[in-house]
């Protein structure tokens, strides 16, 4: 029967990540549980949510068709739980983010803002960082940012992938609020904000132009160059 409790602990440490397909015990039978849902991804990256059909999948996956039906008794199933496989990539991929950058963050704060070339060395090491973020999807696993935009639709259609996202929004937003408390921020939750929605914005100038642009970088550029100053106070 269908084990509807079963679940992960998330990358973070704070949420679990719960899948909603039969789960069985035998290594094989799971290995096939998880080739379908990966099949699922592509076929969401190639030809969007609407493209998942069963006889797509399984055709994908390269088994039985009734093996989709016996794994996930429906699309929004299997779809739910693309999603959750989609969410587990993308915490790790935060969480590491978050360490690497937290470094960064530290290291910063104790550069002397009064100096332009330490200045301008600060905020191009925050340029880097924040833009290998981004990048780092694309170039590592363009199935996550592509699956990113895709599964936005089912947000508002589906109430788990609304769990989800709001899950995977969670994680990110609190590793930027960190990094914006560390550079000495005086409005946290605002800061937190704008930097999330550059983010979004470089992620989906990087679709569209495949990667091949500078744009992402200038954008930062632009803005930490206004908000850094602020941020940032130089050690007494």
């Amino acid at each position: 029967m269908n084990n509807n409790n079963d679940s992960r602990p998330a990358p973070d440490g704070k949420a679990e990540l719960k899948y909603r397909g039969r789960r069985t015990s035998r290594e094989k039978s799971e290995q096939r549980r998880r080739q379908i849902l990966e099949a699922t991804m592509r076929i969401i990256v190639r030809d969007g949510v609407r493209g998942v059909r069963h006889r797509a999948v399984a055709a994908e996956a390269e088994v039985p068709l009734a093996a989709t039906t016996y794994y996930f008794k429906d699309i929004h199933e299997l779809i739910a739980d693309a999603f959750t496989l989609y969410t587990e990539w993308a915490l790790a991929y935060v969480q590491k983010f978050a360490s690497e950058f937290r470094d960064t963050a530290r290291d910063i704060r104790g550069y002397d803002m009064t100096d332009p070339r330490q200045q301008l060395e600060a905020i191009e090491r925050l340029v880097t960082s924040l833009s290998g973020f981004s990048r780092g999807k694309l170039a590592e696993d363009t199935r996550m940012l592509i699956s990113e935009q895709a599964f936005r639709y089912e947000v508002f259609v589906e109430d788990r992938v609304r769990r989800l996202a709001l899950m995977h929004r969670k994680a990110l937003t609190e590793a930027v609020r960190e990094i914006t408390m560390l550079m000495g921020s005086q409005m946290v939750e605002e800061d937190t904000a704008i930097v999330m929605a550059i983010l979004h914005s470089v992620e989906y100038q990087l679709l569209l132009d495949e990667g091949d642009s500078d744009a992402p970088e200038r954008i930062l550029r632009r803005y930490l160059s206004m908000l850094l100053p602020m941020l940032v106070q130089p050690e007494l």
